[in-house]
Order: C-alpha cells, then structure tokens, then sequence
C-alpha cells in the first residue's frame, strides 16, 4: 500500500475542509457586519417599525435640563399641631392616621363633613377643586395630577399627583398623593373619594448646577439596544421624573429618570426605567442609605 499517497490524498482533503469552513465564516462576518451598520446607521425609529414596535408619543429628541436633587420628607405630626395652632384648633381631629412619615385621610370622616367627587370627564378639575381645600389637604397646591400612573378601571381606581420641581414631577413614594376611589353607583364616571395617602417632601435644593438631559429617544434606543422592549410590544408612555436613589441620614438624593410604559401582547404593563442623567438603566429599586462617618 502507497501509505505517501494517503497522506497526500487526506492532506489535501482536510486543506479543502478548512478552506471551505474559511470561506463560511468569512461570509458570515461580512454577513454580520452589514447587519450590525444597519443597525447603526437606521434611526431609532426605523428599528422600532421593523420589530413592529408602536408608540403613542413622537420621539422628539428634546433635551431638557435638570438637577440633582435633595429634601427631607416632611413630619405631619408638626404639621397639623402648627395648622391647628396658627389656623384651627379642630384641623384633622379625625379620620387621619399617621404612620413614619405618611399621611392617610378619610375625608368624608373628617369633621367638615364633606365628600369630593371625581368626574371622569374633567379629572383635573375636580382633582384640583380638591387639592385646594386647605381643610381636606396639606401643601395640596403642590401636587400635579400624573395620569399615566393613575388607573381609573377596575373595581379599584385610583389617582396619584406628585410633587414637581421646575415643571419636572417626582415619580417616588416620598413625594406623591395616592387616592383611592370608589364608584358611587349613581352617575358613570363619577368616583368619591373614599381615602388618600400622602407623603411630602420639604427643602427642595440643588446640589449641582442645571445638566443637560438625554432625551426621550436615547431613553427609547437604550432600552432598544439592550432587549428591554419586546417585539411586537407597544411603548404607552414616557415620562421624565425625579426618583430617589439615595437617602443621607434625613436627605434623600434625586435624579431625572424616564419613565417608560411597555406592553406586550398578553403580558400586564411593565415599567422601564433610565437615568436621564447617565442614559443608563435602572435594575435595583432598593434605595441605599448612607450614613455620615
């Protein structure tokens, strides 16, 4: 047997394996690259409509400026002990509980007697009528109606205001108003006020100069990018709004995040959040707390 011949025939076998193995990855590289300039080169935009991605809002762009943030939530025991001394002795003599530093107020229990309604139909109206009576609320001229995280369906509505600070809210569970309706059974889209929660945060102040925001598209292709948003999904609201991501001993520290609805087909409404500041996505809800050495 001509073993030389052999290994001739299976070196050039192997060489003609590997060159053709070569020329595939090789066409897969130049596959890949075409795609990933594509990618690069199409608008955000573009990219939402090929994956069947819809939205509500137009992308604008805008860049908007904001800060960061600090203020210590406001203690409502003194707060209604200084009402009750400088205004009226009987201010929040019942229905009000107070627990750490919320407020919880049953308005048809209070001793002024009187009910609020909301009328579907004009919700900030009535929910403003409301917020200004000074004997049913707190600082309420500082709460802005927040319809994207209010939900009026259900068995269970409920409307939620927030603090704003230089025409931006606070999206956080220490500045905002949550009330709770029920349906009065009498007229459709009409809801007593049945109870609201309430916290409130005081001296509001700037720890650095106004920046510079990522706007609402680079929130959008962030979240793109990194498989946030499925396909075939539907983005149902963005909102630009403080949130806390760190409390100082009695301070807490806030940013600029946008707030970014999405629903999937057969899937409940996910929240997605991205720092304006940094345009990077927030995964830990969990606030630090940092003590002074």
């Amino acid at each position: 047997m001509d073993f030389k011949r052999i290994e001739w025939i299976f070196f050039l076998a192997f060489l003609g394996l590997n060159m053709f193995l070569f020329g595939i990855y090789q066409e897969g590289i130049k596959e890949e690259n075409n795609v990933s300039f594509s990618d690069q080169t199409d608008s955000i935009e573009k990219r939402l409509a090929k994956d069947d991605i819809t939205y509500k809002e137009k992308l604008t762009g805008e860049k908007k400026e904001g800060y960061y943030l600090s203020g210590e939530q406001t203690n409502f025991y003194d707060a209604i002990q200084n009402e009750r001394e400088t205004r009226d002795r009987n201010f929040f003599k019942n229905g009000v509980e107070l627990i750490d530093n919320s407020i919880t107020v049953y308005p048809q229990m209070n001793y002024t007697q009187t009910s609020y309604f909301i009328d579907e139909k004009n919700i900030e109206k009535s929910l403003e009528t409301f917020l200004k009576d000074q004997d049913s609320v707190l600082f309420g001229t500082e709460y802005h109606y927040m319809p994207d995280f209010s939900n009026l369906e259900g068995d269970f509505p409920e409307l939620v205001a927030s603090q704003v600070y230089k025409n931006i809210p606070f999206k956080d569970d220490t500045a905002q108003i949550s009330l709770k309706l029920e349906n009065t059974g009498e007229s459709d889209g009409i809801h007593k006020i049945n109870k609201y929660t309430q916290t409130h945060i005081q001296g509001i102040e700037e720890l650095r100069d106004k920046m510079d925001l990522f706007s609402d598209r680079d929130a959008i292709e962030t979240l793109y990018i990194n498989n946030k948003i499925p396909s075939s999904s539907k983005i149902t609201f963005m909102e630009l709004a403080y949130t806390r991501i760190y409390k100082i001993r009695e301070k807490n520290v806030y940013v600029p995040v946008w707030f970014v609805g999405i629903k999937a087909k057969g899937s409940n409404l996910q929240i997605e959040q991205v720092n304006a500041m940094s345009n990077t996505i927030i995964t830990n809800n969990t606030v630090p707390k940092v003590e002074n050495q």
